[in-house]
Parts: structure tokens; sequence; C-alpha cells
């Protein structure tokens, strides 16, 4: 996996006024990078981070690659949601043409917001890292702020052998992810 670093100051595509950080790590292992998600989830828990999203690059050997994100829905679900509590509210304000309406109307609604809005990791990011995965690994997005970062650097220890791929954050904070994941 080539390692690129990009820090906030250095990328012009960082949002200085957004405190979320992005750090992607790789494994040569799916199960590893679901168990460092949950070890985030867990410090997040515990209020040593505040994780905004978390999305999951797989690449198998043959190099097909497949993406699972953790918070963003995607149109067809909004679409879906969307159509149920437009049917609901469509049926109880207007009967049932009411109820026509309204799922459609809201169905549509529900399915273009879901495309332009993006929460968590930006789908350009998310683009890369299709193309950066080396095949046989998994790379783990995750998009974080109000990081402690000796708590971060304690958790991490127990993935020696897994890589920073790409980073946003400061320089002090990488080579401590660093020294971390080095063992």
């Amino acid at each position: 996996m080539r390692l690129r670093i990009e820090r906030g100051a250095d990328n012009p595509r960082a949002m200085d006024n957004d405190p979320r950080k992005l750090i992607v790590l790789g494994f040569d292992s799916a199960l590893k990078a679901h168990e460092a998600l949950m070890a985030a989830t867990r410090l997040m828990t515990e209020g040593e981070i505040l994780l905004h999203d978390a999305v999951f690059v797989f690449k198998d050997v043959s190099g097909e690659t497949r993406v699972q994100e953790t918070t963003d829905v995607t149109p067809g679900q909004a679409a879906l949601d969307g159509a149920f509590w437009g049917l609901l509210f469509g049926t109880l304000l207007a009967g049932p043409v009411g109820a026509l309406v309204g799922s459609a109307l809201t169905a549509g609604t529900g399915a273009l917001m879901a495309r332009v809005i993006d929460t968590g990791v930006p789908d350009e990011r998310v683009q890369e890292l299709r193309q950066i995965v080396t095949p046989g690994t998994t790379a783990l997005a995750l998009l974080v702020s109000h990081i402690h970062v000796e708590a971060l650097v304690a958790e991490l220890k127990r993935f020696a052998g897994a890589r920073v791929v790409t980073t946003d954050l400061p320089e002090a904070t990488v080579a401590a992810v660093r020294e971390a994941l080095a063992g």
C-alpha cells in the first residue's frame, strides 16, 4: 500500500474551519479493520474522540473494490424512508390521494437530498481510496474530531503492522500514530 500523508496546512482540500480530521489506516485483513472501528467506537464512548463517520474500502486480490459506508444514506434508502413517511402523513392529512402524492414527493425529495448532502467522509476522498488501496488489503477511513492523542495512540498500539494511508492530522499526531503502529 502506498503511503501518502496530507496535512491540513499543505493540503488545499483541507477544511480549515472544520475541526474534523480524516485518518485512513490500511490493514492486511478486513477483520483487523473492523476491530479498529470497534476500538474507535469504544474511544468515542469513553469521550476520547468524536467519531463522525467511518468508511471501509475493501480490495480483493483480483483488484475489485467494495466500499462500505457507515453513516451516509444511499439514495435508494432515503427514497424508501421518504416514501414511507409521505404515505403515512399523506393518508392522515388527505386520504388515499394524499398518500399517493405524499409518498411520491417525499421519496423523490429523500433520494435527491441523499445525493446532494454528504455528511461524512467526502465522496471524492472515497474515490481516491478506491485507487490507492492495494489488492488484498482493506482501508478504514475515520472522520474524527476532539482527539485525545494519548488515548488514540495507546489504542493503536494493538494494531501493529497497520499503516497510515493518508491523513490530515497535525504532523506531531501523525508521528505518534506511526510510532504506535510500528509496534
